[in-house]
């Protein structure tokens, strides 16, 4: 039986990449990137900081692929998008930011899981964050609850717990924690 999240926005148009980022030309449907084993498509995710150093986290819907799990704002960097664009329509659509906020790019990693229902990841996911003071709305189709988390704290239970967050998760959080603006969230 299929994953149900192979139907959330399955006509979106992804860009695919090789295992470096690098474009390939060729643009995906969202079905078929993520059914096993999947196309390697471009991915972005924005860890979103408050002031007191804290992740503001959401409870991934278990309809999504990967769902039941903590997680940070993540989208696919559609076919005609920047990075930039991408993480702010991320931010709009699943925290409800839609003042244009600063997001720091960072470079990005690959990687896949396969969830054994016929659904898997295949992304080069790009790592971002951003510093934001103000309210935050979740969209309940993408994000359940809002969980903060001093930074430092998350940092730990990746170590210790990984399994309460997405497979790409970590590899956020170490990309931003080696970024010099980034560490001192974590700090």
């Amino acid at each position: 039986m299929a994953s149900k999240g192979l139907e959330d926005k399955p006509a979106q148009k992804l860009i695919c990449v090789d295992s470096d980022g690098k474009g390939s030309g060729r643009i995906i449907d969202r079905r078929s990137a993520h059914t096993t084993p999947g196309t390697k498509h471009l991915a972005i995710q924005v860890l979103v900081f408050n002031e007191k150093n804290e992740l503001m986290l959401h409870e991934r819907p278990l309809k999504k692929v990967g769902g039941g799990v903590l997680d940070a704002p993540t989208t696919h960097i559609l076919a005609g998008e920047t990075k930039e664009q991408s993480a702010l329509r991320c931010l709009a659509d699943e925290y409800g930011i839609t003042q244009k906020i600063p997001v720091k790019i960072l470079s990005g990693y690959s990687y896949e899981k396969d969830y054994g229902d016929g659904s898997c990841e295949n992304e080069y996911c790009i790592a971002a964050f951003a510093l934001y003071v103000g309210k935050i709305t979740p969209d309940k189709e993408h994000a359940g609850k809002i969980v903060a988390l001093a930074a430092r704290d998350v940092l730990f239970e990746l170590s210790t717990n990984p399994s309460r967050y997405p497979v790409w998760f970590a590899e956020t959080v170490k990309t931003v924690n080696a970024d010099k603006e980034g560490e001192k969230f974590f700090g």
